[in-house]
C-alpha cells in the first residue's frame, strides 16, 4: 500500500471511525450518568417527601406514585440498552484505534518488522472495528429469542 493511499484511508475511513466511536462513547456515558443519577436521586427523594411533611399526605402520596415507576423505567431503560456496556466498549475501541495509529508511526509492536505497515495497519483497523461490530451484537442479542434488540 502507498503513502498515498494509505493517508486516503486515515483521513477517511479511520477518522470516521475515530468520530463514530468518540461520539458513541460520549453519548452512552451521558446516558448511563443521566440514568444513574436519576435513579440514585429519586430512589432517595421519595422517603422524604413521603415523611417530611412539606407537602399534604395526598400530595406527597400522589408524588412518590409518579416518582416510583420512572425510577424503574429509568433503571429499565438503562439496562435494556446498555448504556454502560456500550459506553466502555466503545472507549475501548477508541482507544485502540489510537494507538494502532501510533504504533505504526512509532514502528513498534507489530508494526516493527512489518514490511509493509502501511496494509498492516488497515487490516488491524479493520479487524478492530470488525471486533467491536461483533461484541455489540452479543451485547443486544436477547438470550431467549437470538435477535438483537
Amino acid at each position: 500500500m502507498t503513502d498515498e493511499e494509505f493517508a486516503a484511508y486515515r483521513d477517511g475511513r479511520y477518522a470516521k471511525a475515530m468520530k463514530y466511536y468518540d461520539d458513541r462513547a460520549i453519548t452512552n456515558q451521558r446516558a448511563h450518568r443521566f440514568c444513574s443519577n436519576y435513579v440514585l436521586v429519586m430512589s432517595v427523594a421519595i422517603t422524604p417527601i413521603l415523611t417530611v411533611g412539606i407537602f399534604s399526605k395526598e400530595t406527597a402520596t400522589v408524588i412518590a406514585a409518579l416518582l416510583a415507576p420512572t425510577v424503574a423505567i429509568a433503571a429499565g431503560i438503562a439496562a435494556n440498552y446498555k448504556f454502560h456496556e456500550n459506553w466502555l466498549s466503545y472507549r475501548a475501541t477508541w482507544d485502540a484505534l489510537q494507538h494502532e495509529l501510533h504504533w505504526r508511526d512509532a514502528r513498534t509492536h507489530e508494526y516493527k518488522d512489518a514490511s509493509d505497515r502501511n496494509s498492516l495497519f488497515v487490516e488491524r483497523v479493520e479487524q478492530l472495528i470488525s471486533q467491536e461490530g461483533s461484541e455489540w451484537l452479543n451485547r443486544h442479542i436477547r438470550k431467549d429469542e437470538g435477535v438483537a434488540r
